[in-house]
């Protein structure tokens, strides 16, 4: 499992699980899955999520 600060990022964004869905091409339940660390997104959504939430993908996905 990854530990991340996806979700206190999403929060600080003021976006939704389903808004940020919508701007990385995926569903809301995904983004809740990657949020608790079930699973981990293909590099195409990690980025996606990273441009739609202004930072880069290590500073959400990876361990403080």
């Amino acid at each position: 499992m990854v530990k991340s600060n996806f979700k206190e990022k999403r929060i600080k964004a003021g976006l939704r699980q389903e808004d940020l869905a919508r701007l990385a091409g995926c569903d809301a339940h995904s983004i809740s899955r990657y949020e608790t660390g079930e699973r981990v997104p293909c590099l195409e959504i990690a980025i996606r999520i990273s441009e739609a939430l202004k930072t880069s993908v290590n500073e959400i996905f990876l361990s403080k």
